[in-house]
Parts: C-alpha cells; structure tokens; sequence
C-alpha cells in the first residue's frame, strides 16, 4: 500500500515539474509578461496606424470629384480671371507692338502680321533652329540686338522690330525684300537679287503680306 503511494507521488511530482519546465520555456521565448504585453501593444499600434493609414486615403477624393464640389460661383470666378489673364497679356503684347512700331517708323499692323507668322503671339514659342519668343529671333541676332532675354515679350518685339527696320532700310522699304530677309537672311536676298528661290521663303512672304494687306482692307 505504502509502496503504491510512494508511486503515485512520485509520478504527480514528475507531471508537475514537467509543468514547470514547459511554463518557463514559454515564458523565456515570450520574454515574461512585460515582453508579451510589449508585443502586444506594438501589434496593436500597427493595427490603429493601418486603419488610420485607411482612413485617410478614404478621405481623400480624386481630382474630378473636387472639381465637381467648387461652388458654381467660384468656378466662374476662376474662369473669368483666366480670360482676363489672357486678355490683358493680349492687350499688353498690342500696346508694345504700337509703341515700337512708333519709334522705329513701321506699321503695326504690319508688324503683328509677322508675329502671327512667326509664333502665332505665343511669347514662349522655340523653333527647332533655335529661333525663340514672338518675334523668333536667333541667339546670334537677339545678342547683336541687345536681347537679353528673348523670352521677354518687350524685349523681344523691340530687337524683332529693330532688326526689320534695317531690313527695310537695307532694302529700300520694300516690305517683301525685308520680309525674305527677315526669313531666310539678307545675304540669301542679296544674292539673289529678290526674294530667294526657296519655298519656304516664298511660303512665308506671301502668307505675311496676305495677312497684312487683310487687315488693313479691313481697316479702310
């Protein structure tokens, strides 16, 4: 009897110690209770910063659906500063068109033919040769004129015009002789005797006249 006793205690002794054994194994691999809690609380901090991560990206709408939320008012209001944005730099390219025209003795009129030629009135207008802003002058031509900066509409309209008054004082006032010139250079013209063989000159001499004389027909 004594002897079974003996037994079955020593078997509830070896249960518990494996008990024991195991209990600190799996504190030791979670680190204790502190380490667990650590673990924890980061799983939930990455848990609440994902959903926040979520809810922000709900919150934000996609460029069409802001467009549709701006008050009719202000939309209109946006537009109508767009058109006179657009209007007065219009009005402004006009007014340094008469203004150089006056001091260098050339028809405004005539002088916007060329710019509609030239760049179609875009300040900001490159040719694949280089030729740059309204009037597209050459980097050589604007340096041998003063421009500094080509891309300056006042700048730019003045050494254009400055440059065609020479043109025209080299070739009498003959506006297609300037104007075949002012296109493929006055050496070309020279050498020539006329407006040179090349399409494009040609091209661009007759669509600038024909622009020109258009509007002061118009004008009569």
């Amino acid at each position: 009897m004594t002897q079974g006793i003996s037994s079955s205690l020593n078997l509830a002794l070896a249960r518990i110690s494996y008990i024991e054994n195991n209990f600190s194994a799996l504190e030791r691999v979670a680190g204790g209770n502190n380490a667990t809690k650590s673990i924890e609380n980061d799983f939930n901090k990455i848990l609440n910063s994902k959903k926040e991560e979520t809810e922000k990206k709900e919150d934000i709408k996609p460029a069409s659906e802001l467009k549709e939320d701006i008050k009719p008012e202000l939309k209109e209001a946006i537009e109508l500063k767009s058109k006179i944005d657009l209007k007065s730099q219009s009005t402004n390219i006009d007014e340094l068109i008469e203004t150089f025209g006056e001091k260098y003795g050339i028809d405004g009129d005539f002088i916007k033919a060329i710019i509609k030629q030239e760049s179609g009135f875009n300040p900001n207008a490159t040719s694949k040769k280089g030729a740059m802003g309204l009037m597209q002058l050459m980097p050589k031509t604007a340096q041998s004129l003063g421009v500094v900066d080509a891309y300056n509409p006042s700048q730019n309209i003045e050494g254009g015009v400055k440059y065609l008054r020479g043109l025209l004082d080299r070739f009498d006032n003959d506006q297609e002789l300037a104007l075949a010139a002012y296109n493929a250079g006055p050496n070309a013209v020279k050498k020539y005797g006329g407006i040179p063989p090349y399409k494009e000159t040609q091209n661009y001499v007759k669509a600038i006249m024909a622009t020109y004389n258009k509007v002061k027909e118009a004008s009569i």
